[in-house]
């Protein structure tokens, strides 16, 4: 289940506990993430867009990888941060401020930045029955957004040229290369994870993306590649594969035998202990003749090593007793801007055992922010590592949520030939599925009107 469905009960409840008004009045926070000095518009731009006070004042989104905005949030909608967001938005189309900053690696993420805000002002939809939908509000900001995201666009040539961060990441020697038994808290990026003739196999699928929950959730503003290695490397990776597809089991069980939070049929052939999946985010892009482009840039890259194939999902009470009887290891490299902007490591850095976060993958959509009342507890809150568990703490390759491409009626993963093109991991169906999405659509046609 996702955390979008286990938190509707959720929403529900928290809108009714407490009346949504007005954020509280504080001025655009002063971050310098683009230029040393605050005052710079493209960190005010970002500033005021992005970053949140609870009622302590304490900032939240100044250099998070996604601060947001959430579905539901007024944030930008509502009279007073609405007119901050167009008075900067204004301020920065007037003065042509996307020539202040020519690298295109900052131009890059600050597309990245700002195209979140454009889908959402396309998407967003009220919380409850009755709620404003502020449509001309919504249209406001698309307006704006979409020419600037234009101004910023890089030709197709500078997207191929951006940095492999992976590869970087890899040549500067920060990250062990592989799992450390003797270390077995320390993340590690692999050296051979693209290597088409290496022990670490994608899984394929013909059509939509083959993690369609993590692309659409980003509204295919990131690509996500999955890899598989088993212990016994390559061959063993792909005689599993063969073994799993032809065990003619569907993905969901027949009998009452299975979990019910689950619902995995645990007939399925499991993959042994020391099986490693990992999970790779790429940036998208579109250049500036308005066509998506896959971006070498990588996001995040998150692996999960099964140090035992447990019996069953486990509890599904405190998360750290989900964790231990998942029988799984969980490991993240995540992209920082400052890092990456300062040339060091790929822009790629570890997340800490502890390290905690406020905005999360499918995480509960109503914007905590809108209550000024609100006051965040991080000593509350779960660790990240911790919380990839709740959607993959089912055993062996039940926790593995993609799994029904492995199975009839796809066709059977098959080994690649000596015809893969240059960054072949690129063509995942991502673009085409971005191609034929209506913020998309919204986009072009503010383009074209702009013309």
């Amino acid at each position: 289940m996702s955390r979008v469905a286990i938190a509707a009960g959720v929403i529900i409840l928290a809108a009714a506990a407490w009346q949504i008004t007005a954020s509280a009045s504080y001025p655009i926070p002063k971050i310098s993430i683009y230029d040393p000095n605050p005052q710079h518009i493209w960190n005010r731009l970002y500033s005021v867009l992005l970053v949140r006070h609870d009622a302590t004042g304490a900032l939240f989104g100044a250099n998070d990888l996604d601060p947001g905005p959430l579905l539901f949030s007024r944030h930008l909608l509502e009279p007073k941060s609405h007119r901050d967001a167009v008075r900067v938005l204004d301020e920065f189309l007037k003065m042509k401020a996307e020539n202040l900053i020519r690298d295109p690696v900052k131009r890059a993420l600050f597309i990245r930045d700002l195209w979140p805000v454009f889908d959402w002002a396309v998407t967003r939809v009220p919380m409850r029955d009755g709620d404003p939908t502020y449509d001309s509000e919504k249209r406001e900001l698309q307006i704006r957004l979409a020419e600037i995201l234009h101004r910023l666009a890089l030709t197709q040539q500078e997207i191929e040229a951006l940095p492999d961060t992976y590869a970087q990441a890899v040549s500067a020697g920060v990250f062990p290369k592989e799992y450390d038994p003797l270390h077995p808290d320390r993340a590690f990026l692999p050296a051979d994870l693209f290597d088409p003739h290496g022990p670490w196999v994608p899984i394929q699928r013909t059509g939509p993306p083959v993690a369609e929950q993590h692309v659409l959730f980003f509204m295919g503003r990131s690509r996500f590649l999955i890899f598989i290695r088993l212990p016994g490397g390559r061959k063993a990776t792909y005689d599993y594969l063969r073994a799993l597809w032809e065990s003619n089991q569907p993905l969901e069980a027949s009998t009452p035998a299975s979990p019910p939070q689950t619902g995995f049929n645990p007939l399925l052939p499991s993959f042994p202990a020391g099986t490693q999946v990992a999970l790779v985010r790429q940036m998208t892009m579109f250049d500036d003749h308005g066509n998506l482009r896959a971006a070498p840039l990588t996001e995040s890259v998150q692996i999960r090593l099964s140090r035992a194939v447990a019996a069953s999902s486990g509890p599904t009470g405190h998360m750290t007793e989900i964790n231990e009887t998942s029988g799984q290891q969980f490991y993240e490299i995540r992209l920082d801007r400052s890092l990456l902007f300062a040339g060091r490591t790929g822009g790629l850095r570890e997340i800490g055992r502890d390290e905690k976060q406020l905005f999360l993958f499918n995480g509960i959509p109503f914007d905590q922010f809108d209550n000024p009342q609100t006051k965040i507890n991080w000593s509350s809150r779960t660790p990240i590592l911790q919380d990839c568990a709740m959607c993959h703490r089912a055993p062996g390759i039940h926790s593995l949520n993609s799994r029904a491409a492995l199975l009839k009626p796809n066709p059977m993963q098959h080994e690649t030939g000596n015809e893969l093109a240059d960054r072949w991991w690129e063509q995942d169906g991502t673009l085409l599925w971005k191609e034929n999405r209506t913020e998309w659509a919204a986009m072009k046609s503010c383009w074209r009107q702009a013309r």
